[in-house]
């Protein structure tokens, strides 16, 4: 029995720290995120909405005493900071956190240059987010800190079965043509290769224009080639571009036999049947839009004259801003000192932070001044949880190690604030009156470190012109007070950390 239980234990203790395990704790920290975001997101719905407030000098509750009374409807929009000291737990978190919120709704504070990361910060600040349109391709180039001056969008030049080359931007591909496909049409595709949905990692073959990484040279598309596409940037004409330079293009891809970096993005082919609905292809390349519509410039290295586009392009674009939805910060700890997060809402930290010092300082970051509500901290508790066959095999074979006595003697831990005792009564008794504890009786001290677990309102407006009932609760009020508002001290009682995610995991051994 003994050696059964020992080798019980080394089973669940080498399973706790495969990578598999860390994969369900990563997805249950990310789900319990998920769910906490949408729920906090949806009462501020019912609520009415959120309310951005554009004003110069941060409003608080010293300037503004309708947010102490008791009636005040909390409006602000919801900003939640994601914090791990492990940059790898974080990035794991987030690939999550990903799958169940648009990017454009998650800023990264994690790594890279400042600039990048400055600008992180300001979409998730402000909400919206800066760039231009390129004027060729009328696709999105985004600011982040580097100046814009070629187009970064990536365009395909394919070849079809009449052996006409021209670009095409991504969004037309409509799907790979894989093996059966091609076989069945054979006599009426371009010459090329299928696309085996293995390559695509289990993604639909409709989805290959998404999947870059997985691209080849000589893959058979069908793509939407029509004139009037709804979602793309209407052509320019042939005159146009020989203004621009066309001739000297096809000059300089005629000297490349087509394999150099010179194309441009002119109209279609007029031949195209179905109105151009769906025409297959063969990818010969690809590349940015800056790169096919280079600018003339002479080549040290190659000694030759390259680049053909002679206006206009992305530099002589003005920057324009474009409302987005950013509402969660993924926070590394080592780029989260000196933030002001005054405007944020919600903090879920997915580690305990067993220093005070630097559980003050990092709630800080959104509990300080200048900050209009309170503010709701997590710390995010994940175990795992087996089966009732695994249980009941744990519990048979402590059974037959430990008898009653030496249970009682056996050290305890609290489950509201993790303190260890020498033996389960002391812990029972101590959970009674552990501050901690929702359901005890313990008469919290609002000026305890931990009242950060809880929800915290701003103190009561110290100005002139307070009523007198206001003054009479104020006199109330020890001198000493700097932080918590007299009538939020039975709220404190409420204790915010939710219910810590549960993963189950398997019965291991129960064979």
């Amino acid at each position: 029995p003994i050696g059964g239980s020992i080798l019980f234990d080394a089973l669940v203790n080498a399973y706790l720290h495969t990578d598999n395990f860390q994969t369900l704790v990563d997805e249950a920290m990310a789900n319990f995120i998920t769910e906490g975001v949408k729920r906090e997101r949806q009462k501020l719905e019912e609520r009415g909405g959120a309310i951005n407030e554009g004003v110069v000098a941060p409003i608080t509750a010293a300037t503004d005493p309708a947010r102490c009374s008791s009636n005040y409807v909390d409006r602000r929009p919801i900003k939640a900071v994601v914090y791990s000291n492990s940059h790898n737990n974080l990035l794991s978190v987030a690939e999550y956190l990903i799958r169940s919120f648009d990017s454009s709704q998650i800023a990264e504070l994690m790594e890279g240059r400042i600039e990048h990361m400055a600008y992180e910060l300001g979409r998730f600040r402000n909400g919206y987010k800066e760039g231009k349109n390129c004027p060729i391709c009328g696709g999105w180039n985004e600011y982040t800190g580097k100046n814009l001056t070629s187009c970064g969008n990536v365009l395909l030049e394919v070849v079809d079965i009449d052996e006409n080359i021209y670009l095409i931007e991504p969004e037309r591909v409509l799907r790979a043509v894989g093996r059966s496909e091609y076989e069945s049409v054979a006599d009426i595709m371009p010459v090329g290769n299928s696309v085996e949905s293995t390559r695509l990692e289990g993604a639909p073959l409709t989805e290959y224009r998404l999947a870059r990484r997985n691209w080849r040279v000589n893959d058979i598309l069908c793509v939407d080639l029509r004139h009037d596409h709804p979602l793309m940037k209407k052509r320019w004409r042939e005159e146009k571009w020989a203004m621009y330079g066309s001739a000297r293009c096809r000059e300089l891809a005629a000297a490349d036999g087509y394999e150099g970096r010179n194309n441009y993005l002119g109209p279609f082919p007029s031949s195209q049947e179905n109105g151009g609905r769906e025409v297959m292809v063969t990818l010969k390349k690809w590349q940015t839009c800056g790169g096919f519509h280079s600018r003339p410039r002479w080549n040290a290295i190659r000694k030759k004259h390259e680049g053909w586009y002679q206006c206009p392009s992305l530099q002589h674009v003005k920057m324009n801003q474009q409302k987005e939805d950013t509402f969660i910060l993924l926070l590394d700890a080592s780029l989260s000192h000196g933030l002001d997060l005054s405007f944020v809402t919600h903090m879920y930290l997915l580690e305990p932070i067993d220093d005070a010092a630097l559980l003050e300082q990092v709630t800080s970051r959104a509990h300080r001044l200048g900050c209009t509500g309170p503010v709701t901290v997590e710390t995010i508790h994940v175990w795992h949880e087996m089966d009732s066959n695994a249980k009941r095999i744990a519990r048979e074979l402590a059974s037959t190690v430990q008898d009653e006595g030496r249970k009682k003697t056996s050290t305890a831990v609290c489950d509201h604030c993790y303190r260890s005792f020498e033996s389960i009564e002391k812990a029972n008794e101590h959970e009674l009156t552990c501050d901690r504890n929702p359901d005890g009786n313990a008469v919290v001290d609002p000026y305890h470190l931990s009242s950060v677990y809880r929800d915290i309102r701003p103190p009561a407006p110290m100005i002139v012109g307070a009523t007198e009932m206001d003054q009479n609760e104020m006199d109330r009020i020890p001198a000493a007070s700097m932080t918590i508002d007299a009538q939020e001290t039975e709220q404190t009682k409420k204790k915010e950390i939710r219910e810590p995610a549960q993963i189950r995991v398997g019965a291991m051994g129960s064979n």
